[in-house]
Formats: structure tokens, sequence, C-alpha cells
């Protein structure tokens, strides 16, 4: 019988929220990580989306979580044991030793890396780059074994342009638009061009020099929330994955549940 699981990807800027059936997202959407709330207020929100989507919550047998902040991973599997299992599944590189990691200490790789590595190679196998535009640019590198090799960690396009406007006292918040041509003639102009045109150029850059450690071509594929903004003017990259997080997330979590 196939199970209903609540998937949820904790990051540090937003939290995404799927209900899968098997392998089938039947519904998904996002909230902001800035908002502590308790177990009881995660199942008020739980239950409204699901409510919008059409799903009872009654549905849901199973859950697993992939989080990179502590705070909310104790309100969510709190949820979890007190509305809908017992044993929820907090990935990570212990809680999952099926999972291939050669990074120098496992526990350091964040659950949702492993979540893109382990999706990633389950669609495209390796090797694979999978850069994902988040609070951070992060890249992770799967061999065609399908081990997580390790990485690389950069500023994200809003971290960016929030620490310039933070930091300095003159220059604005912009958005992430790109202009037309490099050389800004307007302060705004001159900072979109860094952190558009400028973030293209270093993750096309990684990604070749990430490249050069491999005997062949990696693929590359891309995810995150800005994803879309950066891969139609990559030279490296087009393919974009909205939901390998949570796609990572109902892998793992089927995989766990075969024992």
């Amino acid at each position: 019988m196939l199970k209903t699981l609540l998937a949820i990807d904790v990051g540090n800027t937003s939290i995404e929220c799927g209900v899968f059936k098997g392998d089938n997202l039947l519904t998904n959407w996002k909230l902001t990580s800035e908002v502590n709330r308790s177990s009881d207020e995660c199942w008020q929100t739980v239950s409204f989306f699901c409510q919008q989507a059409g799903i009872s919550t009654d549905d849901l047998d199973s859950m697993a979580l992939a989080s990179v902040v502590p705070a909310h991973s104790y309100s969510f599997l709190g949820m979890a044991v007190e509305r809908i299992t017992e044993n929820p599944l907090d990935i990570s590189a212990r809680s999952c030793p099926f999972l291939k990691i050669k990074y120098e200490n496992p526990g350091q790789v964040g659950a949702d890396r492993l979540c893109n590595a382990y999706a990633g190679f389950q669609k495209y196998k390796g090797p694979l780059i999978i850069v994902d535009f988040g609070t951070a640019i992060t890249f992770d590198i799967v061999d065609a074994d399908g081990a997580y090799l390790g990485g690389v960690i950069a500023p994200g396009p809003v971290t960016s342009a929030r620490s310039l406007n933070q930091k300095t006292s003159r220059l604005p918040l912009v958005s992430l638009d790109f202009p037309s041509a490099i050389i800004g003639q307007t302060t705004i102009h001159s900072i979109q061009s860094g952190i558009t045109w400028g973030i293209v150029d270093l993750v096309d850059g990684l990604i070749g020099r990430i490249s050069d450690e491999f005997d062949v071509q990696p693929k590359v594929i891309s995810t995150g929330g800005y994803a879309h903004v950066y891969a139609p003017q990559s030279k490296t990259f087009r393919q974009v994955e909205e939901h390998l997080v949570l796609n990572g997330i109902q892998l793992i979590f089927e995989k766990s549940d075969e024992k």
C-alpha cells in the first residue's frame, strides 16, 4: 500500500513542504524560515495547505525532514510525533547509512545537500554537479558510483544583495534583474551587474574548475529558488529541477522504509 508522506525541507530562508502519495507529488507550498513556530502552529499550517489541496490530514501516515535549522527541526518533529507518526525520519548521514558519503566528516553535510545528491543521481546518474541557488549557492558533486564527494559553497544572490545594502552606508538594495550592459552607469545598474552576471560567471567558472577534476564531463543540473533566474544565462547548464530536495526526501524515505 502506498504511503502518504509529508516531506519537509527546512532551509535558512524558506521552508518547502510537499505531500507525496508514493512517488507522486500531490501538492507543495513554501513558508518563511524567519518565523519561529510551535508544533501546534506547524500543524495548523500543514492542515491549512492540505485542505486547500483537497487532502485529508487523516491520510498522512509518514513524515521525513531535511533541515539545517535545529529550532525548526524540533517543532516539526514534535508535530509529527504528536499528529502523524511515532517514527518521523530526520535525514542525516547518521540516520541514512546507505548514503555513500566521502566527505571528511559526513556529519557536516547538510541534509538538503544529501537529498540533492541522492535525487540527482537517481535521475541522471554520475558524475554529476548540482548547483542549488538558495541563501548560499552550493555545488554538490557526485561520482559515477553515486558517492557524494563534497562541494563548494558561495554566497547566494539575495545574501549578496542584502550584505551590500546592510554593510555600506549608501548602497541600495536592488532587484535581481539582469541589466542589458555589463558596465553600470548608475549605482543600481552597477550592483545588478555584480549580483547577476557576476554570479553567472562565478557559477560557470567553478563548474569548469570542478569538471577539470574528472576524466569525463559531469552532467550539470540546478535547483533552488533562484535557479530559474540564472540558468537561462549560464553557458554550462540549462536543466532546472524545481523540487529536487523534496524528491530526494521522498526517495531517501522510500529507501529507509525498505528495512
